[in-house]
C-alpha cells in the first residue's frame, strides 16, 4: 500500500523545499502532490480519492482561498476517517493552534515551517504512519 503525500502550503519555495525533503527522506515512493491552497487539495481528494490508498497531507494554516482549519472541517465526514493523516506545517507558534489542531482527528502531528532532515524522520516514526516506513 502507498502512501501519497499532499504538501499544502501557498509559499512556493516552501512547497519546493518540502518536496525535496519528503523525497530526499523517502516519505513517499511517488512524486509528492503540490497545492497552493486548500480549495486545490479538497478538489482533488473529493475527486481522485481512492479508499484502498493512504494520504498524508503537509498543510499549512494560513494560505488563502480555502486555509488549513477550513480545509479540515471540510474533510470531516466519514469517507476520510481512516486513510487521511493530516500533520500541520506552519510557522505559526500560537499555542492556541496546536489546540485546535488536537480537536481534529486526521491530524497527527503539529511542526514548524521548514521541514528540515530531522523533522522528516520524526514524520516517519509516527504511529498513524510508522508501518509505511517499517
Amino acid at each position: 500500500m502507498n502512501l501519497n503525500v499532499l504538501i499544502v502550503d501557498d509559499d512556493k519555495m516552501i512547497t519546493l523545499l518540502h518536496k525535496v525533503m519528503v523525497v530526499k527522506t523517502k516519505i513517499c515512493t511517488t512524486p509528492p502532490l503540490l497545492f497552493s491552497d486548500g480549495k486545490m487539495a479538497l478538489e482533488f481528494l473529493l475527486s481522485e480519492y481512492n479508499p484502498e490508498e493512504r494520504y498524508l497531507v503537509l498543510l499549512d494554516i494560513n494560505m488563502p482561498v480555502l486555509n488549513g482549519w477550513e480545509f479540515l472541517d471540510s474533510i470531516q465526514p466519514e469517507r476520510f476517517a481512516n486513510n487521511l493523516f493530516v500533520i500541520i506545517v506552519t510557522s505559526s507558534v500560537d499555542s492556541s493552534d496546536k489546540l485546535k489542531a488536537k480537536t481534529y482527528p486526521q491530524v497527527i502531528g503539529f511542526l514548524e515551517k521548514p521541514l528540515r532532515s530531522e523533522s522528516c524522520e520524526f514524520i516517519k516514526t509516527m504511529p498513524s504512519i510508522a508501518p509505511f516506513f517499517a
